[in-house]
């Protein structure tokens, strides 16, 4: 049996909120109110750009190092391998974390072709061929080797090898990535394995092993060995000096990153390389910087910071320019300059327009006429 009209569930409601019937709110926009919001919010602008600005003085101190023009820095090419030396001295005591950040200029990764040269769900492990590969033109295979991870973005990667030499100084390379790209946008290729073994694996580093010891270790033949570096190199994984054995499913079909850049990525822990998900987070700007790592001891005014550089990385082939630099943060984050700069000029955009405003009502005033035709019953 159907309900009544007007009854039970169906009962139409009759609030003023159901019936849109609210007063609405319809100010009355006149120049004085306009002169007191430019005021108020000049105001606060300019109030709060002063205080973020205190905080960028008194708490975040910066060092930055063109170093690709250093004697013995400079190569002619990549890959070279040259190593030098980089000094940062502190001009006040910098409290830790201290972060050491490499800064690139002139180096587009916002450009089109760059930035759609990739392919997201090889970097989600998934192997596939050479043909399926579209996205990542131009750069598909190196010889007859199909890239993994293809494409201009994942093979260009920032592989110079920043080391910090100071004595009683520590530099940390993990937790610089987001947690979120770590962990749900990089995954090792399909049917990737690796096991600690008890055999001697030096006549096999990096090169096929004998089954037996791929099967002992319970690992998929043929699989490769490899002794641990340790430490944040490692991801932790492993300790110096372990001799581990891992398998790539096709690895005489694929060039995977660790073969790439083997200075940078263990084979163990590949496109999750911190360095690596770093690097694909792509920049807006032609000038960016990138976290490399932190320092975990306070570093005090005087001192100084000592970097062992082995470059790698050309940048004259772009007519750019490397920088390292070392910074605390704020309880802001990084450098604020452009955030407070933004509310200085937006706040005295306000009081300028305001101050305008002031001396035209006061030479030239405008009568307000009869607001009561404005009101509608």
């Amino acid at each position: 049996m159907s309900s009544p009209p007007g009854s039970g569930r169906r009962r139409m409601k009759t609030d003023r909120y159901s019936q849109q019937s609210v007063e609405a709110f319809r100010p009355l926009i006149t120049s004085r109110v306009v002169l007191w919001c430019l005021l108020v919010t000049g105001i606060v602008s300019v109030i709060v750009g002063a205080v973020i600005k205190s905080v960028h003085k008194d708490q975040v101190y910066q060092r930055k190092v063109k170093y690709n023009d250093l004697d013995g820095c400079k190569i002619s090419g990549p890959n070279e391998g040259r190593a030098c030396n980089v000094t940062v001295r502190a001009k006040r005591k910098m409290n830790s974390p201290i972060y050491v950040y490499y800064e690139l200029e002139n180096f587009y990764q916002n450009h089109e072709r760059y930035l759609s040269s990739m392919d997201s769900y090889q970097l989600l492990g998934r192997n596939k061929k050479k043909g399926d590969l579209s996205d990542c033109a131009p750069l598909k295979k190196n010889g007859s080797r199909v890239l993994s991870p293809c494409g201009l973005v994942a093979n260009s990667m920032f592989n110079d090898v920043i080391t910090l030499a100071t004595p009683d100084k520590t530099m940390r390379e993990n937790s610089i990535a987001w947690g979120s790209d770590l962990h749900r946008k990089f995954k090792q290729p399909n049917k990737f394995e690796w096991a600690f073994t008890s055999d001697d694996v030096s006549g096999c580093y990096k090169s096929a092993c004998d089954d037996s010891i791929c099967e002992s270790a319970g690992v998929s033949t043929p699989c490769m060995g490899y002794i641990c570096r340790g430490g944040d190199f490692d991801s932790e994984k492993c300790q110096k000096g372990d001799h581990v054995v891992y398998y790539y499913k096709r690895a005489n079909y694929y060039q995977f990153l660790y073969q790439t850049f083997p200075d940078i990525v263990s084979p163990i822990v590949g496109v999750k390389n911190e360095h690596f998900v770093v690097w694909m987070q792509l920049a807006g700007l032609p000038t960016f910087r990138k976290l490399y790592g932190r320092i975990t001891s306070d570093v005090h005014k005087g001192d100084d910071l000592v970097f062992t550089v082995v470059n790698n990385f050309d940048v004259a082939s772009f007519d750019g320019h490397k920088y390292l630099v070392v910074s605390t943060t704020s309880t802001l984050g990084g450098n604020p300059k452009d955030l407070w700069l933004s509310f200085l000029g937006m706040g005295a955009s306000a009081l300028f327009c305001a101050a305008l405003l002031a001396i035209k009502l006061h030479l030239s005033p405008r009568k307000l006429g009869d607001t009561s035709y404005l009101h509608t019953d």
